[in-house]
């Protein structure tokens, strides 16, 4: 029994920021609705790009397909026991991760795009130290502006205690993406803030497989489902 409880423990994250040369991309909005089909839109207009969009994990059932891989929920737990992904989120009853195949791209020197909450960033600088955020903002957020906790803190505490606060919550390497409200907009916006991060890393990523190791059962037929295209 104590060998059975044993094998239920969560396995540890693998930590490899020493070794990562990639550059990892979270894109995340106030409407995290549409943040798929604007990555969709952005890989269109970047088919020259090295850029990677791997499809994250869910429990969800009726997400987009071209972004997602839909397991069970027992299939997740097991998957994130042994290790399987280097991040996981919950959000509207749904589970979320992002497979280790990511952390092979960024090992290898991948440039890789995510769809994703804020609050996951600082979880992933063990695993890449070179994390930007992208935070599209478009006129209607910055209408509701005034109306937010953090504008609201602003008045109350003032303008630069509210700045410390926020700096110490704020992860690093963060960039405001603002576009007009539109679909078109977003995706020109984002598009551009993409170009402008692999200009400035200068060298593209290769997105090479890492060499496979021998895996069992359910969890090794989840991997070659989440292997990225090179490696399939």
């Amino acid at each position: 029994m104590a060998r059975r409880a044993q094998s239920k423990q969560k396995a540890p994250l693998r930590r490899v920021s020493g070794d990562c040369a990639g550059c990892l991309v979270v894109v995340t909005a106030a409407e995290q609705a549409q943040l798929d089909l604007l990555l969709t839109a952005a890989r269109r207009r970047l088919p020259s790009s090295a850029f990677e969009f791997p499809r994250r994990i869910t429990t969800r059932r009726n997400g987009p397909s071209d972004a997602e891989i839909t397991i069970t929920r027992a299939l997740f737990r097991e998957i994130e026991q042994d290790g399987g992904f280097i991040v996981t989120w919950q959000a509207d009853g749904h589970r979320f991760g992002l497979p280790d195949s990511v952390r092979k791209l960024l090992i290898a020197g991948g440039s890789v795009v995510v769809a994703a909450p804020a609050g996951v960033v600082s979880e992933l600088d063990d695993i890449c130290p070179d994390v930007r955020l992208l935070r599209l903002a478009g006129q209607l957020d910055a209408a509701r502006a005034p109306l937010t906790p953090k504008a609201c803190l602003r008045r109350i505490v003032g303008p630069r205690l509210a700045e410390r606060l926020e700096a110490r919550e704020m992860p690093a390497r963060t960039d405001a993406v603002p576009h007009a409200g539109d679909m078109p907009s977003a995706v020109r916006a984002l598009s551009e803030a993409l170009i402008r991060i692999e200009r400035e890393r200068g060298v593209p990523g290769p997105g090479l497989p890492a060499p496979k190791a021998r895996m069992r059962g359910r969890t090794a037929c989840f991997r070659r489902m989440t292997a990225p295209p090179a490696a399939l």
